[in-house]
């Protein structure tokens, strides 16, 4: 029998302009950070990271999710799957064994001046239960956000995160039609990002290892980052003595500051992170 109902989440931006079901499976970005905004909520789950797939949580814990067709209007719903229950950076489940998530629902519902405040609440039960079955009434919890770019999740170029590409398009660029491998790109750099959220770096540390993999300042190009070579930048004793090495050894010259990069000269940069990804990885390794 269930239990609770979890997760309203209200009305979303995406590149300024709400989205709804359809938007979120098509050209919706592929995740958007939601930081808790009264103590409850922050006691419960913290910082939520919100894509078609998964919900990411600061510890490091995930819930793979489906969207769920239904006749609920400006809403999303979606199944969890698997029975997952995993701790939350409180340390406890979102729901107390034996149960587990069923459901999450998103509602577009908020005023249009609060359109960054979003609803969430979860549906916990025992046992498998379809959709159209569950009393809204016995829902557990209705928790409350903010949409926030003012986090390391943050990862398009309004958003203003380190990571400002996707990983697809990452793997698509360095596994292109006819080159095996793109899923174990996928898995890769998925697994780099989870290693990075478990590290805490600080945002002033992670924009660094951007431009340090890139050899550029902006790098808001969905191809430049890799999840992989960040993580590698980040376990570099000294990061900028290697970038300083790698610059001076493929252009013959030392950096004029620690701001000069090669925006403007794209061989040179590729050179640059070539270097400096791979000594990173060989001391990775080591």
């Amino acid at each position: 029998m269930i239990l609770v109902l979890a997760g309203m989440l209200g009305a979303a931006r995406a590149e300024d302009e709400r989205f709804d079901a359809s938007e979120l499976a098509a050209d919706a970005p592929h995740y958007f950070v939601l930081r808790a905004t009264d103590a409850r909520t922050a006691r419960m789950t913290g910082d939520v990271r919100v894509s078609e797939t998964s919900l990411d949580f600061t510890n490091g814990s995930r819930m793979d999710t489906q969207l769920v067709n239904t006749d609920l209007e400006d809403g999303l719903v979606y199944r969890v799957l698997d029975e997952e229950n995993p701790p939350m950076p409180s340390g406890r489940p979102l729901c107390p064994a034996p149960l587990h998530p069923l459901y999450l629902v998103f509602d577009t519902t908020a005023p249009r001046d609060q359109s960054d405040t979003y609803h969430m609440t979860l549906y916990c039960g025992s046992r498998p239960l379809d959709f159209a079955l569950v009393d809204p009434a016995r829902r557990a919890a209705v928790l409350v956000y903010r949409r926030t770019t003012d986090t390391n999740w943050a990862h398009s170029s309004d958003e203003g995160g380190y990571v400002r590409g996707e990983v697809e398009a990452h793997c698509r660029l360095t596994h292109p039609a006819g080159v095996p491998g793109e899923q174990v790109c996928i898995q890769r750099e998925e697994d780099a990002y989870r290693q990075i959220l478990q590290l805490k770096a600080s945002p002033d540390a992670l924009k660094r290892c951007g431009s340090y993999v890139t050899a550029r300042a902006t790098h808001a190009q969905g191809d430049d980052v890799s999840f992989s070579n960040i993580l590698h930048c980040l376990g570099l004793r000294d990061s900028r003595a290697v970038f300083d090495y790698c610059a001076a050894r493929i252009t013959g010259q030392k950096r004029a500051s620690d701001t000069t990069f090669w925006d403007a000269q794209p061989e040179q940069a590729k050179g640059i992170s070539l270097c400096f990804n791979a000594l990173a990885a060989t001391q990775a390794r080591n």
